[in-house]
C-alpha cells in the first residue's frame, strides 16, 4: 500500500505524534542543559509545565494513533499496521513516564503536594 493510499487522519496522527516526541525530548534537553547552566528557577519551571504538558499530549495523540491503527489492521487486513500499533504504544509509555516524572519534579521543587 502506497502512503498516498492510507487514510489523511492515520497519516496526520503520525506527523502530530511524532512532532510532540520531539518537542519532548526537546523540553528535557532544555531542562537537563538548564540544570548545568543554570537557569533561573521561574525558567526551569516553565519548561517542566510545557513538559508535562506536552508529555499529556504525547500520551493521548499516541493511544489515539495506537486506536486507528488497530482499526486499519483489522479494516485494511494488513499486518503492517501492527508494527505501528507497537511503535503508538511505546509511544505512549514514553509520554505517560514524561508527565509523570516533571509533575513529580515539580511537586518536589515547590515544595507543596498537588
Amino acid at each position: 500500500m502506497k502512503p498516498s493510499q492510507k487514510p489523511l487522519i492515520i497519516l496526520l496522527v503520525k506527523r502530530v505524534v511524532l512532532f510532540l516526541t520531539f518537542i519532548n525530548l526537546l523540553l528535557v534537553f532544555l531542562y537537563a542543559i538548564g540544570n548545568d547552566q543554570v537557569f533561573l528557577d521561574s525558567t526551569q519551571n516553565i519548561i517542566l509545565r510545557w513538559a508535562s504538558t506536552m508529555g499529556v499530549l504525547l500520551f493521548i495523540g499516541a493511544l489515539y494513533g495506537f486506536v486507528l491503527d488497530i482499526y486499519g489492521a483489522i479494516r485494511l487486513k494488513s499486518v503492517r499496521f501492527l508494527w505501528g500499533c507497537l511503535a503508538y504504544l511505546s509511544l505512549s509509555v514514553l509520554g505517560a513516564i514524561l508527565a509523570t516524572s516533571t509533575t513529580a519534579i515539580l511537586v518536589l521543587v515547590s515544595g507543596r503536594s498537588p
